[in-house]
C-alpha cells in the first residue's frame, strides 16, 4: 500500500512564494543597512574636513550609528560565554593586546620620526574640558568606537567566504579605518597600521569579542592618562 503523504500544490507554491519574498525582504533591509552605513562614514569623513574644529560628537554619532546598524552582531551572552568555555580566548586576548601594543608604538614611532616631516592630516577633535565632558571622551573612545570599529569593519566587513572578496575588503576596512583617524595618507596609513592585529586576530579566530576585549583594554591604556591629567587639571581650578 502506498503510504507517501503527498502535498498539496497549491500550499507548497504559498510557501515559495512567501520564501521568496522573504528572502527579497532580507536583501533589501541588508543594502539599506550597507547604504546608511557608507552615509555615515562619507558624512563623517566630510564634516571633520570642513570643519575647522570638529566636535568629539560627530565620534560619538558616528559609532552609535554604526552599533545601531550592526548591533544583531553582537550578544552580551555570546560575550560571556566567548570567557567561560576555555583558555583559548584568553591566550588570544593576550596575545592580541600585545600586538596591538606594538602596533600603537609602531604608529607612534612612525609619525614622530619617519613621517615627522610630513603633514599627517589627522583628525582632531574637541570637547568641553568639565566632568561630563571628560566622561563622555571615555565612554566614546574606550566604548563605543572600539564596540562599532569591531562590528562594522571586522563582522560585517570580513563575512565573506570568497577569498578573493574576503583580502579586497580586508584592504578596504584598513583605509576606510585609518581615514576615520586622518586625511592625510601618512596618517591614514599610521591608523590603518594600528587595525593590522586586529583584522589578522579576527581572520584567524573568527571571533569580534576577542578583538573587541583588546582593543577596549588599549584603548583604556591610551586614553585613561588623558583622563587623569584633565581631572587633575579641573580638580586644580
Amino acid at each position: 500500500m502506498d503510504t507517501t503523504v503527498y502535498a498539496n500544490s497549491s500550499r507548497v507554491k504559498k510557501r515559495v512564494r512567501h520564501s521568496a519574498r522573504a528572502v527579497r525582504k532580507v536583501n533589501k533591509l541588508s543594502v539599506a543597512k550597507w547604504i546608511a552605513a557608507a552615509v555615515l562614514v562619507v558624512t563623517f569623513t566630510v564634516l571633520t574636513e570642513v570643519l575647522k574644529k570638529p566636535d568629539l560628537t560627530l565620534f560619538f554619532i558616528l559609532g552609535v550609528g554604526l552599533i545601531v546598524l550592526f548591533h544583531k552582531e553582537f550578544s552580551i551572552r555570546q560575550y560571556s560565554k566567548t570567557y567561560l568555555k576555555g583558555w583559548q580566548p584568553w591566550v588570544w586576548t593576550v596575545v592580541t593586546v600585545a600586538l596591538l601594543y606594538g602596533a600603537e608604538q609602531l604608529k607612534n614611532y612612525l609619525l614622530w620620526n619617519v613621517f615627522v616631516t610630513s603633514k599627517p592630516g589627522i583628525i582632531s577633535l574637541y570637547w568641553k574640558e568639565n566632568y561630563p565632558g571628560v566622561a563622555f571622551y571615555a565612554i566614546t573612545m574606550i566604548i563605543i568606537l572600539p564596540l562599532a570599529e569591531n562590528l562594522f569593519f571586522r563582522k560585517a566587513m570580513l563575512a565573506s567566504s570568497n577569498k578573493l572578496i574576503l583580502v579586497l575588503m580586508t584592504f578596504v576596512s584598513l583605509a576606510v579605518r585609518g581615514l576615520l583617524y586622518a586625511h592625510g595618507f601618512t596618517g591614514i596609513l599610521s591608523y590603518a597600521i594600528v587595525a593590522v592585529p586586529l583584522t589578522l586576530v579576527f581572520l584567524k579566530t573568527k571571533n569580534v569579542y576577542i578583538t573587541l576585549t583588546a582593543q577596549i583594554i588599549i584603548s583604556a591604556y591610551v586614553v585613561i592618562p588623558d583622563i587623569v591629567y584633565y581631572v587633575a587639571r579641573l580638580m586644580l581650578r
